[in-house]
């Protein structure tokens, strides 16, 4: 009998403690605090989709923000720049290595061995965008542009924050799209590149 009314006593005095719950309470009456503003985690954010170019610029009394009208792009197919070869970029010696040697054969005219190399590159540093611009050009000497087109791609998905990296891309892809005979792709792609 005791234990029960110490139990008894040891439930409403947890029931009458300083914690009293407090249901949530949405407020809908339109007077609400603002939201709080989250602080800078350091994360940048790549945007997907295509916006104008947006810069601050000095007027007259004041600064406000102005669109950048993009560069329009020559109708000429011929006027594409060819993507100037860069240094390996990749921070795996293996890597650097092979991507050095895909180049030498590429250049002795060995298009198989080059691709070889590259495809061993590739399964080393699956994310690095120098192998996949080389395979896609690779590709694009071989005539194969669908498949060219598709590494390369890869490459841009990969290359995210590298503008230099992203410009060569997207010429790599407008020489392709010229070499396959379509031209208006050529053009977007020009344009692409020339965002960066």
């Amino acid at each position: 009998m005791r234990l029960g009314f110490l139990a008894g006593v040891a439930l409403l005095a947890g029931c009458s403690g300083p914690y009293v719950y407090q249901p949530p309470v949405e407020d809908r009456s339109g007077n609400a605090p603002p939201p709080a503003v989250e602080r800078d985690t350091g994360v940048t954010v790549t945007p997907i989709y295509d916006e104008p170019v947006i810069s601050r610029q000095r007027t007259d009394g004041g600064s406000g923000l102005s669109v950048q009208p993009l560069p329009v792009p020559d109708d000429s197919p011929a006027s594409i720049p060819t993507p100037q070869a860069a240094a390996p970029v990749s921070g795996n010696p293996a890597v650097v290595a092979l991507l050095d040697s895909a180049r030498q054969q590429q250049s002795a005219g060995s298009l198989g061995a080059a691709q070889s190399s590259l495809e061993r590159a590739q399964r080393i540093a699956p994310r690095d965008p120098q192998v996949y611009y080389q395979l896609a050009e690779i590709q694009r000497q071989m005539q194969k542009y669908d498949e060219a087109e598709q590494l390369a791609r890869r490459g841009v998905a990969l290359a995210g924050g590298q503008p230099e990296s992203l410009r060569r891309l997207w010429l790599l892809i407008a020489n392709i799209r010229k070499d396959a005979g379509d031209l208006s792709g050529a053009r977007e792609a020009l344009e692409q590149a020339r965002r960066y």
